[in-house]
C-alpha cells in the first residue's frame, strides 16, 4: 500500500466529451499507449452515476477503496476523478476498479509508460507522446480552471492567482526549488503559443544561459569541461523545477555521479588504506568544508564543472599531494 500512502485525490468539475474509452470507464489522461515524463495526474472519467467506489492498481499495487458516490462528491465532481499515482520506470500496467456498493461494476485497462529522463528515441514505439494542454482536454477543465490567462494574470508570481500552481502545485513541495519555479514565473520557460501549448521552445543550456551566462563563460574558459557540461545538458543533473537535493540535483550528489562513473564503486577509491579499504567518500563531515557541515562526498575533490586539470580537481592544482594537503595538512 505503500504507493497509495502519499497518493493525493483530487478532482475537478470537468466538461465531458470524446475520448479514448474501454467500455464506461474513460482514461482522460494519460492515455492508454502514451508515455509521460512526470508522475503528475491520472485523471477519469467513471461515465456512471451509480457508481460509489473506485480501486486502482499500479503494477499489481492496489490502492483502498476511493469513495466516489457521496451526494457531497457527485456535486461537486460529478463522475470524474484525479488522482497522483506514483508511477515505476518503465511499463505501468494500470487497472482502474469501479464498484457500485460491494459489488463490482467494471474492470478497465492501460499501459503507461513513465520515462522522467530518457530521449524520445529511447521510448518503445507503441508509446507515444500525450501532452495535456490541447484544446480538447483544456476543455474539460473550464468549470474550474482559467484555461485562458491572461498575460498579467499568466505572468503573476502570486500563488493564489498563478493559473499554473492549482494543478502543477507538487512539483514544488520538495527542499530545494528553483527561482523562477520558487516566484511562480512559469511563463518565462514554457511559451503559451508553443506547440504544444505551454511546451518549453528552449531546453537544457540554450536556455539555462539566459540567466546563468556567468556561469557558461566561467566554465568555458578552463581546460577540461565535463561531458554533460561540455554538451550543453544541464538537465542531466538538474531538475528544473526542483528537487529533494542540493542544487535541484536528480539524486545525491555520491548516487548522481555514480550513476555514469559506475567503476569508482567497484574498487577502493583513490587509495587502499591497512584496512583494505578506501579513501572515505561519505559518512564522515566534509573537512575542507568545515563551515558547511555538509558530508564529504565527491564534490569534496571534484568540480562536477570544469576544471584546468584532467580530473577536475577544486584545487586546480596537478599535484595530487595538493589536493590532499587541503585536509591533511599537519
Amino acid at each position: 500500500m505503500s504507493r497509495w500512502g502519499i497518493l493525493g485525490i483530487t478532482a475537478a468539475l470537468l466538461v465531458a466529451s470524446a475520448a479514448a474509452a474501454f467500455g464506461g470507464i474513460t482514461f482522460i489522461y494519460p492515455a492508454p499507449n502514451a508515455w509521460v515524463e512526470r508522475s503528475d495526474h491520472l485523471i477519469i472519467k467513471l461515465n456512471s452515476a451509480e457508481v460509489t467506489g473506485v480501486r486502482i492498481g499500479v503494477n499489481g499495487i492496489v490502492s483502498d477503496m476511493l469513495a466516489v458516490g457521496t451526494p457531497e462528491y457527485r456535486r461537486a465532481f460529478q463522475d470524474f476523478l484525479i488522482v497522483q499515482p506514483v508511477w515505476d520506470r518503465g511499463r505501468n500496467d494500470v487497472t482502474v476498479e469501479t464498484f457500485i456498493g460491494n459489488s463490482r461494476a467494471e474492470t478497465a485497462q492501460a499501459q503507461i509508460y513513465f520515462a522522467p529522463d530518457a530521449a524520445p528515441s529511447a521510448i518503445p514505439p507503441e508509446f507515444k507522446p500525450y501532452p495535456f494542454h490541447r484544446p480538447e482536454l483544456e476543455a474539460r477543465c473550464v468549470g474550474c480552471h482559467d484555461m485562458a490567462p491572461s498575460s498579467g494574470k499568466a505572468m503573476s508570481t502570486l500563488a493564489k492567482e498563478n493559473p499554473c500552481i492549482g494543478c502543477h502545485r507538487k512539483m514544488l513541495d520538495v527542499k530545494f526549488v528553483h527561482g523562477p519555479a520558487g516566484t511562480y514565473s512559469c511563463v518565462y520557460c514554457h511559451k503559451e503559443k508553443a506547440t504544444p501549448r505551454y511546451a518549453v521552445t528552449k531546453r537544457e543550456a540554450a536556455l539555462c544561459s539566459e540567466c546563468h551566462g556567468d556561469k557558461a563563460a566561467e566554465f568555458a574558459k578552463r581546460k577540461y569541461i565535463h561531458g554533460p557540461i561540455a554538451g550543453g545538458m544541464c538537465e542531466v543533473c538538474h531538475d528544473s523545477h526542483g528537487s529533494a537535493n542540493y542544487a535541484q540535483l536528480k539524486a545525491p550528489i555520491n548516487e548522481l555521479c555514480l550513476s555514469c562513473h559506475e567503476a569508482i564503486k567497484k574498487t577502493p577509491h583513490v587509495m587502499r588504506t591497512t584496512t583494505g579499504t578506501g579513501h572515505p567518500v561519505s559518512g564522515v563531515k566534509d573537512p575542507s568544508a568545515p563551515k558547511t557541515g555538509r558530508e564529504m562526498s565527491c564534490i569534496s575533490c571534484h568540480n562536477p564543472h570544469a576544471g584546468d586539470v584532467r580530473y577536475f580537481f577544486v584545487n586546480n592544482e596537478e599535484d595530487r599531494m595538493m589536493l590532499c594537503q587541503m585536509c591533511h595538512n599537519k
